[in-house]
């Protein structure tokens, strides 16, 4: 039995280094598998991890609670470091939405959390904002408490007020931008900072000083730290980080480059380490492979997203 200390101790010692994290989310999270291009990253940069995940397509994570879906209850059982949740992309906008659905279901995981820790993903606006009027609720029974449509006050399809807040590209992430901060008010404890990486890669250099005052006032104080936009070279501005679908329109969803910025901003914000030299991502045909220029400016422009405003990002770290 003696023999069999050593080995059982260093088994022991193997599986404690092992990150484990769960995904909680939907397409943003499926197109392009972003589970397992955080785990490519993350090997890739010397780190031990496993992945897995509870995706529904157009969902919102209200309706993947473990109350109501399955697979996240089973998911749940097992231990975490980390539970990551991304809702529904229009819904951290819409101020109603955020109070029927998203503060409940972050405050739900966060009671269900064990020892992991809460982890928001933060996601990006659409290529051009929200160009419709209203915002979409994509899968009916996701949305049990009503559209978010619906949840828009004044009425977006009487009134410009919602569309004068997310109409382009930047005013829309800094919505989204808010709305997934302001989860460190419901259990969140880490927000991964996904949408501002898109932000600088895609060389935004203002945002409209009006739509901010109207987001701001949807909340207590306006948001001083970081001080947004966060600076940028412009060099990637030109680079595509949206799904290409026939006919040539753009996507909301990411193509294979955003879903690797957004892996390579996962592991920055979760192992507060720089991901110069990370391996390029795991590739999906119709896209091409990014270039030597186009993965350092990625990642250079990742680690000054994430690890110079590690105290917001990441407050308890």
């Amino acid at each position: 039995m003696a023999l069999l200390t050593p080995l059982l101790a260093a088994t022991a010692s193997v599986a404690a280094q092992t990150t484990r994290v769960l995904f909680v989310g939907n397409s943003f999270t499926y197109v392009n598998d972003l589970p397992h291009q955080f785990l490519n990253v993350a090997s890739g940069l010397g780190q031990d991890v496993y992945v897995d995940n509870s995706t529904i397509g157009g969902c919102t994570l209200y309706y993947q609670q473990p109350q109501f879906d399955n697979r996240t209850k089973e998911l749940l059982q097992e231990e975490w470091d980390y539970i990551v949740l991304q809702d529904y992309s229009a819904l951290p906008t819409v101020r109603a939405a955020r109070s029927e659905y998203m503060e409940p279901a972050v405050g739900t995981f966060a009671q269900q959390k064990k020892d992991a820790k809460i982890v928001m993903y933060l996601t990006w606006g659409y290529y051009d904002g929200n160009t419709a009027a209203c915002p979409s609720s994509d899968t009916a029974v996701c949305f049990p408490k009503g559209t978010l449509a619906s949840m828009t006050n004044p009425p977006c399809n009487q009134s410009d007020y919602y569309h004068s807040m997310v109409g382009d590209f930047p005013c829309m992430g800094y919505s989204l931008i808010r709305g997934y901060l302001d989860m460190f008010n419901y259990g969140a404890e880490v927000v991964a900072p996904c949408g501002v990486s898109w932000q600088v890669v895609r060389g935004v250099t203002s945002i409209n000083a009006t739509c901010r005052a109207e987001i701001d006032q949807q909340y207590a104080t306006p948001l001083s730290n970081p001080n947004l936009p966060l600076p940028t070279n412009g060099a990637l501005k030109d680079l595509m980080l949206y799904r290409i679908l026939p006919g040539n329109q753009i996507d909301k969803h990411p193509n294979v480059a955003g879903q690797y910025l957004n892996a390579l901003t996962f592991y920055a914000t979760l192992f507060n380490s720089s991901v110069t030299g990370a391996p390029p991502p795991l590739m999906t045909e119709p896209d091409t492979p990014l270039t030597p220029q186009q993965l350092a400016e990625m990642q250079a422009a990742v680690d000054s997203v994430v690890l110079q405003h590690m105290d917001v990002w990441h407050p308890t770290r």
